[in-house]
């Protein structure tokens, strides 16, 4: 796993895996009451699953280089 496009095409895989997980809990958190339904929550809540994807895929970067 030496070459550039093979970890460039791996670290997007785990960065579109990690948000996928990251929204799918935003889901569920929102369906089981969690997050309350407004736009103004919504907008944060998905606010904050983009930061933790950022850093997620921050920290596959570090993993795969």
């Amino acid at each position: 796993m030496d070459s550039f496009i093979v970890k460039f095409i791996f670290w997007g895989i785990l960065t579109a895996l990690a948000y996928h997980i990251v929204g799918g809990i935003r889901h569920m958190l929102m369906d089981f009451g969690f997050l309350g339904e407004t736009l103004e929550t919504g907008m944060r809540s998905a606010q904050i699953s983009f930061g933790i994807t950022v850093v997620l895929s921050i920290l596959a970067g570090a993993l795969v280089w």
